[in-house]
């Protein structure tokens, strides 16, 4: 869709649900580390604020948050598989042998033995990494979480060896998941040279004509051709 050389990247549905996964993520990774670190300077400094009840306070906030989060990708999921828009987006995530063509290619331009940059599409090989990296760490987190939050159940199943498991790949999976979105997504939404200060499909939905030729040239073709083929049909059926 086109308004005014301005092109839809996150419709307000998606923009909600990318709302919602990234506040309920920064919450669980506040509260999770503030349990891990009880000692550390800045969890004394919420401490110090909240008061005698923090340790339940954090206990009944990450809980909520991973409520949050565990609908939010329900819902993501239904999304996906029973609308139109979600479908496509599902299609346009999946891995394709382009996208190994275009990591060669990346890394030759990088390291200085091409000047020519891949061009890419709706989603570039590394959006598509975030987007199945976050599926994945979301699942591992919530499979861990269930189990560790109704410990009382799942004991006799697991045993504490498996307890210590869950508690060990969630915590492991926590730094992972936060070092990835703070030096992989972050860079590449705040200090990324091409959308410096800030990408803002993810608040405003849209994306310039300027933005859409450096980060998605591709898609900016398909999408005029696609616009010059409906003003033609829409001539034609008029005349």
């Amino acid at each position: 869709m086109k308004t005014e050389d301005k092109y839809l990247r996150m419709s307000a549905n998606e923009r909600v649900q990318h709302f919602l996964l990234l506040s309920s993520f920064i919450v669980l990774v506040i509260t999770g580390f503030a349990l891990k670190f009880p000692e550390s300077f800045w969890v004394k400094g919420i401490a110090a604020i909240i008061g005698q009840n923090t340790f339940e306070a954090r206990g009944i906030v990450h809980r909520v948050a991973s409520v949050v989060l565990v609908i939010v990708s329900v819902y993501h999921v239904f999304y996906l598989l029973f609308t139109a828009r979600g479908r496509q987006l599902l299609k346009d995530f999946l891995p394709k042998k382009q996208d190994i063509t275009d990591f060669i290619q990346s890394m030759k331009y990088l390291f200085g033995k091409s000047e020519t940059k891949p061009l890419f599409g709706r989603f570039s090989y590394i959006e598509k990494m975030e987007y199945w990296a976050v599926v994945w760490g979301t699942f591992i987190m919530g499979v861990t979480g269930v189990i560790l939050w109704f410990e009382n159940f799942f004991l006799k199943y697991v045993t504490n060896t498996g307890m210590d498991i869950s508690a060990a790949i969630h915590y492991y999976e926590a730094i992972l998941a936060s070092l990835a979105i703070v030096v992989w997504h972050f860079y590449f939404i705040f200090l990324n040279p091409d959308v410096y200060p800030m990408n803002k499909a993810w608040i405003k939905g849209y994306l310039t004509k300027e933005e859409m030729e450096k980060e998605h040239p591709l898609e900016l073709t398909e999408l005029e051709i696609k616009e010059n083929k409906n003003i033609s049909e829409k001539n034609i059926n008029e005349s």
